[in-house]
């Protein structure tokens, strides 16, 4: 009954991923003892609307304010993804809004760790892209009897993302103004309906103070700018196999939840050191279709077609140990279709040794969540096409 849409995923592996990706890897460079944490304390001011993407929405259509206080480090080039990115700003954000005293949503706290990736940048200004994900948490969500009006979000606990455009301008060695664009989005992935998510374009202006001394930028003239035996080695393909699992939340509709299995190979390509381009395979098992199928009339003789491969194109962006990964596909099979042939999937993986990873993945049809799968995989490299070394 309830349509629900979703750009985002969990938090909970996704906050332990992203928070600090400075904090260690096999390309990490030993620091030198003079240089500082380079930590800045940033407070920011939002000011912008709740936009009701569905017609249910418009009880809650209003313009409301938003705060912010971040933790941030500017990166100088301590490790090497810092510097294949153009030094980014990795930081801690707490977010609050009152979302404009409405008495169905009541407020909202957040908590998500980002990266803001320098677009351009000249002397003392820097326009950027800021990417954060971490967890919100929702005084009011729906409720049957207490809180019946409130379609938008259905749990305490939600996935929170910010998406924003900021330039920031360097007015003296302390002092960093900060102007900026942006999307905050909330959702809980499906895991309980309604889900239909609240997304608040909002500005902000901000003011950061550095704690310490600004570090000079590490460049490729102190350290070298390749790995070991990188000269050697001209050409490699990256394989990914894995499995995944999750559920959804259908109560609402079918009455219980339904558990959705999900084994996927990756095969990569790296085209330079920060983006990977590949192609892969999927099979899926996803027990609410039988449900689905039953309740528009059609008979399932056999569990086996339910299963539904495909195959997709696929983009890897990595820093360090943590990558994202986005797959657009194409359905090859399967009996239930309401979905149509095509979907997309992102994932958050994290490397914990050189061959196994984990990984959480959002399945998309369209921009409308199906579910989240949380997994683990086994990855290796095939290396080929040597130099002549003279």
């Amino acid at each position: 009954m309830t349509e629900h849409r979703l750009h985002t995923i969990h938090p909970v592996l996704i906050l332990l991923a992203l928070t600090y990706l400075s904090s260690g890897g096999a390309n990490a460079q030993q620091e030198h003892a003079l240089f500082t944490s380079n930590m800045l304390v940033e407070g920011r001011y939002y000011y912008g609307f709740l936009y009701a993407q569905h017609m249910e929405l418009d009880l809650f259509n209003s313009h409301l304010p938003a705060f912010e206080l971040n933790l941030q480090q500017e990166t100088y080039g301590k490790y090497i993804w810092e510097r294949n990115f153009g030094y980014p700003v990795i930081g801690m954000s707490f977010w609050y809004s009152g979302l404009g005293k409405s008495p169905y949503l009541g407020s909202v706290y957040a908590i998500f760790p980002y990266v803001d990736f320098p677009i351009f940048r000249h002397k003392n200004f820097m326009m950027g892209f800021r990417f954060g994900l971490g967890a919100g948490y929702i005084t009011k969500p729906f409720d049957r009897l207490k809180n019946y009006k409130n379609l938008a979000i259905g749990s305490h606990l939600n996935a929170a993302v910010n998406l924003m455009f900021d330039f920031r301008y360097k007015i003296s060695p302390r002092f960093t103004t900060s102007l900026g664009i942006n999307l905050q989005h909330f959702s809980n992935g499906s895991l309980k309906l309604p889900n239909y998510g609240i997304n608040l374009p909002m500005v902000n202006v901000g003011l950061a103070y550095r704690l310490v001394r600004e570090n000079p930028y590490i460049t490729d003239k102190i350290y070298p700018p390749t790995d070991p035996f990188e000269v050697i080695i001209k050409h490699r393909i990256d394989f990914y196999f894995g499995l995944s699992a999750g559920y959804k939340n259908m109560t609402a509709v079918y009455g219980k939840n339904f558990r959705v299995y999900h084994l996927y190979e990756n095969t990569l390509y790296p085209v330079s050191k920060k983006s990977s381009f590949g192609i892969g395979l999927d099979l899926s098992y996803d027990e609410s279709h039988k449900a689905v199928l039953e309740s528009h009339g059609q008979v399932v003789t056999n569990k086996l077609n339910l299963l539904r491969p495909g195959v997709n194109g696929a983009y890897q962006l990595v820093m360090s140990k943590f990558s994202v990964l986005i797959n657009l596909g194409y359905y090859l099979g399967g009996q239930e279709r309401s979905n149509g042939p095509l979907y997309e999937k992102i994932s958050f993986q994290y490397d914990f040794t050189k061959h196994f990873f984990s990984n959480i993945m959002l399945k998309v049809h369209f921009g409308r969540a199906d579910y989240i799968g949380w997994g683990l995989g086994y990855k290796f490299e095939q290396f080929y096409g040597r130099n002549k070394v003279n």
